[in-house]
This record gives C-alpha cells, structure tokens and sequence, in this order.
C-alpha cells in the first residue's frame, strides 16, 4: 500500500498540512502509524477518509439531524467499515433531500409573503406536539420561538391550549428556514417585525445580510438555503461515489 507524508496527503486534497494533523486528532482520521523518526505515514485508506470528510465540510453544515447523520459517515470511515459508510451515506441523502423538500415548499411561501399574496389556507388545526412533527422539531423548540416573540400562537379552551392553523404553520416554516439559514433569533424578531408593520423594505436588511441588501429580499434568503442543500445533495452522491471506488480496490 501506497505510503504518504503529512504533506504529500494535504497537497492531494488541497488542503493544509495542519488540517490533516488536526482530522487525525479528534478522530475524523484513523491514527497514522509513525517512522522511526516519529513522522506520520499514511497510506490509501487516510486518503480516502480525508476526500470523504472533504465532501461533507466544503457543502458545510445543514442543521443538527444532517450533522449527525455526516458525523455517522465519517466515523464509520475511520473504523473503515465500509458497509456502515455506505448506508450511513443513504441515510445522509435522504435527510437532505428531505429539507430540501421542505425548502422548497418554504420558497413558495417566501414568494407569497414578499409579494403580499394572500392564500386561501385551509381549516386544518394542529396541536402543539402535530405542529413540532410537521416542522421537524421539537415542542421546546415551537415554545422558545414564541418565547421571543416571533410569533403568537392562538390559545383555546379552559386550559389554554395552543391551536396552530395553517397561518401559524407557514410563519413557521420561514423562521425556521432562518434559523436554519444561522440568522439569530434578534435578528429574525427584526426582520418579522418589519414585516408585521407592512415595511417590506429593510426586512433583510434586518437580518444584517452582507453586500447589497437593497437588492436582496427573504426570496434571496430562501435561494441561498435551496442553493446550499443541492451542493450538499453534490457532496453526499460523490461520497457515494467515492464508496463505490473503494469497494473495486483492493485495500
């Protein structure tokens, strides 16, 4: 098997030499054997694992549910099992695609409300636990947006218990594609804000989006989000293919 320096694997990756050390020391990397003289030697497998690992960090980090199941690719790589890798990355793509699906309807919606569009919703009601599983998080997390103000939720009945239409749903589903964008909860209360009172200019520049935010609108947001979940679907098919490579060479 092929031997490699530090910085023979870091110039074959396009990477820095100290990156290759750093993968190595919190576990994204099997551990190198060293020479007699204490220097690391790779070999095809650390190559491998590396261009994985490369695939995942260049598309970036898509939420905690993706991050996870990507962290689940690399560490089977690490243990180079490659049956693991393999159905971890199935895994991994169908957890993209699946907020990309959500994406996609959040754009419509986008579309709707920077344009002032009204849509005939329907009469369906969810509760609170319905409306967490309809958005993809939990009910602590629906509690806490509503704790800072971004949204009001109806109320109903001697207990008080919160009644979420379609409207309520919609609001949502573009707070967390903000969230999801890394916009802080400040700055979505902003921009919503700006919102609520009719101004639709400076609702992005609310968010404190770099470059031309005259230019720019929630519709830009909800592209860069779109945009940034198709290189992550890129990422996660050459990780496949990548695995593919593996299992026709003997290492």
């Amino acid at each position: 098997m092929t031997r490699y320096r530090t910085i023979d694997l870091a110039r074959m990756v396009k990477i820095h030499p100290n990156t290759v050390r750093f993968y190595e020391e919190i576990g994204f990397i099997s551990t190198a054997p060293r020479s007699p003289s204490g220097y690391r030697l790779f070999d095809d497998r650390h190559l491998y694992q590396i261009k994985i690992c490369r695939c995942i960090y260049d598309c970036g980090w898509l939420g905690r549910e993706i991050r996870a199941a990507s962290l689940s690719i690399i560490r089977a790589m690490r243990e180079w099992d490659i049956p693991r890798a393999v159905e971890a990355t199935q895994i991994y793509r169908d957890k993209i695609n699946s907020e990309y699906q959500t994406a996609r309807k959040t754009a419509q919606i986008l579309q709707r409300w920077a344009n002032r569009k009204t849509f005939r919703l329907s009469r369906n009601k969810y509760s609170h636990k319905q409306a967490a599983t309809l958005l993809g998080v939990t009910p602590e997390v629906l509690r806490n947006w509503e704790r800072n103000k971004l949204i009001q939720i109806p109320r109903t009945g001697k207990n008080q218990t919160r009644v979420y239409s379609d409207r309520e749903i919609e609001r949502l589903r573009i707070i967390y594609m903000l969230r999801q964008s890394k916009y802080s909860i400040s700055a979505i209360y902003a921009s919503l804000n700006q919102y609520d009172r009719g101004v639709t200019q400076g609702m992005v520049e609310a968010l404190n989006a770099p470059g031309n935010p005259e230019d720019r609108s929630w519709v830009w947001v909800g592209d860069c989000w779109l945009k940034a979940l198709k290189n992550n679907i890129k990422g996660a098919l050459k990780v496949q293919a990548l695995l593919e490579e593996i299992k026709n060479i003997p290492l």
